[in-house]
């Protein structure tokens, strides 16, 4: 292992030291193994590179020394065009967030750089919403294939559902979720790894395994969803109306996250949180077509 780091230090050090002497690059960023530390021997060394120029290739794919070199090129001027197409919390901020910013010619990518790692409060708790609708759909999933007795297919989204509630769980424990999230999760809560670790390696009552699993998420969740969703609360509060899933989606506050709002109403309503009322959809000509939920604080 010790022969690997060194292989793969002299590789990114020589990219590095080149990159360093060409006057088109700005700034390098490093991400994944180089910085986590969890290098093997078939790991790729990661780069964004900031350029003054606007070349057209974007990825690289490449090698130094027989090590494989990922490479992202990005001109300056579209830099602050990174977040448009994601969202603070989402997978390209996370990986800016947990990179490392290996040299830079300008200030100013340094300035951004640093502004850009930045985690908003408002965001975190957007995120919640979007991994606590994950968890509401696979929940769902798995008690209907147990019921069926779909065996394979409720494994398979017990796992799905293991992931989502270590989203929701390290997100909203004040970290940033990362690839090895159920590892980080797991670190957090004994209690849960406990659960997790019946449901991976016990073999013996797979059923028993989800539905122990299924049960621990209901407690927190019972626990916790007032926290877990003030942010929407406080939105309903302040709009005072009946609103359905879709006006809250609507909104500029949600519309650009993914989240299940019709199942998070749901179970704030079920558990006594907001009150539901229907409301009538009706065509021009004043005919009924549906009566639509809608929810009130």
């Amino acid at each position: 292992m010790n022969d690997n780091i060194i292989k793969y230090q002299t590789a990114f050090n020589n990219v590095i030291d080149r990159l360093k002497n060409n006057e088109s690059v700005l700034a390098v960023m490093v991400f994944g193994s180089m910085v986590t530390g969890d290098l093997w021997e078939e790991s790729d060394i990661d780069l964004f590179v900031v350029t003054n120029e606007d070349i057209k290739v974007e990825k690289i794919y490449t090698q130094e020394e027989d090590v494989p070199i990922h490479v992202k090129i990005i001109d300056k001027k579209n830099l602050d065009k990174i977040y448009q197409c994601d969202l603070r919390g989402g997978k390209t901020h996370r990986i800016f967030a947990s990179s490392r910013l290996v040299f830079s010619k300008d200030s100013s990518i340094s300035s951004w750089y640093d502004s850009g790692r930045y985690y908003p409060d408002i965001d975190r708790e957007r995120w919640n919403l979007v991994y606590l609708g994950e968890i509401f759909k696979y929940i769902g999933v798995c008690k209907k294939y147990l019921k069926n007795r779909g065996f394979y297919t409720a494994y398979s989204d017990s796992v799905k559902l293991t992931e989502a509630f270590s989203k929701l769980y390290v997100n909203f424990s004040g970290y940033m979720i990362s690839k090895d999230v159920i590892n980080m999760a797991t670190s957090l809560d004994d209690d849960f790894k406990n659960i997790v670790d019946d449901l991976f390696f016990n073999k013996d009552n797979i059923e028993e395994s989800i539905i122990k699993l299924i049960e621990y998420i209901k407690i927190y969740l019972n626990d916790n969803i007032r926290n877990i969703t003030s942010l929407l609360l406080n939105y309903m509060k302040e709009k005072d109306t009946f609103l359905s899933s879709q006006d809250i989606l609507m909104d500029d506050l949600f519309k650009c996250y993914s989240i299940s709002m019709e199942d998070i109403l749901e179970y704030l309503y079920y558990k006594n949180i907001i009150k539901k009322h229907s409301r009538k959809l009706k065509n021009k000509k004043g005919e009924l077509i549906f009566q639509e939920n809608v929810y009130f604080i």
